[in-house]
């Protein structure tokens, strides 16, 4: 089995019910919700613990977890070293909640001069963490003279995706607190990221993520996720970042290739 984590990211136009209805072969799971932009995040490492976390899910055990207008996940094939490792990570920004996920290694991160993180500082030692960090500080510069729009967001999360590029093959996907962005890397060493639009009421997907995900009728959903999750999907193209609000397809920017960084 390939080590690499599996990404799952589910946008709704209203909020809705997620439940578990089987077993998770993993040593590490993340899960993450946001209702009303309060968020709910749970961890496991380990055997032990992601049985614990099965069990929330499929009860759904008061946390929140369960509903939300964004339902995220994380499946780790291998056990990650630290709880404070698990993805996806959520941080604040301008009083918006941000969700990100990241699979790919990416050397070179921790060049401050070329990658300046601001105040947004890691708590965990990952790449994926601090990409996150990286990314959250372009968003606050972004945002100081003006509210951009979905197509000056876009650029610059393409932007910032094709810079990474040249670190190392990555994908991501990534909740701005109104506008969700994935993006497939250019090279072929690791999974792709694939979407598929659905229409309210109820969801059920089975596989190695077996959920039935429960909403209103004539909700706008789309699922956005690590190509063997989604089998009957639309793939993202290679070096594309594509655009999603309210669980609707938005746009698409094709890759960004730099030259010179």
């Amino acid at each position: 089995m390939d080590a690499s984590p599996l990404l799952f990211t589910l946008l709704s136009s209203s909020p809705v019910n997620v439940q578990l209805h089987g077993s998770l072969a993993y040593e590490g799971v993340g899960v993450a919700s946001l209702l009303d932009m309060n968020p709910c995040r749970l961890t496991a490492v380990g055997r032990e613990e992601v049985e614990q976390l099965e069990t929330i899910v499929q009860r759904d055990a008061g946390l929140g977890v369960n509903n939300g207008a964004i339902w995220s996940a994380t499946l780790y094939p291998s056990k990650p070293v630290e709880a404070v490792d698990v993805q996806p990570f959520v941080r604040p920004l301008r009083g918006n909640t941000h969700l990100f996920s990241m699979v790919g290694e990416l050397p070179d991160i921790g060049n401050a001069e070329r990658f300046p993180v601001g105040d947004h500082w890691p708590i965990s030692c990952t790449d994926q963490e601090r990409a996150f960090c990286l990314l959250q500080e372009r968003m606050r510069k972004l945002w100081q003279r003006t509210r951009p729009d979905h197509e000056m967001r876009l650029a610059l999360v393409a932007d910032y995706a094709g810079r990474l590029e040249t670190l190392g093959a990555h994908n991501f996907i990534y909740w701005d607190g109104e506008l969700m962005f994935a993006y497939t890397s250019l090279e072929g060493g690791i999974e792709p990221l694939a979407y598929q639009v659905f229409s309210g009421g109820e969801v059920h997907l089975e596989g190695a993520l077996p959920v039935r995900i429960s909403a209103e009728e004539g909700s706008d959903m789309v699922v956005i996720a690590s190509r063997s999750l989604l089998p009957a999907s639309t793939p993202i193209s290679a070096g594309s970042v594509v655009c999603f609000s309210g669980g609707r397809y938005v746009d698409c920017c094709d890759p960004v290739i730099l030259w010179n960084t």
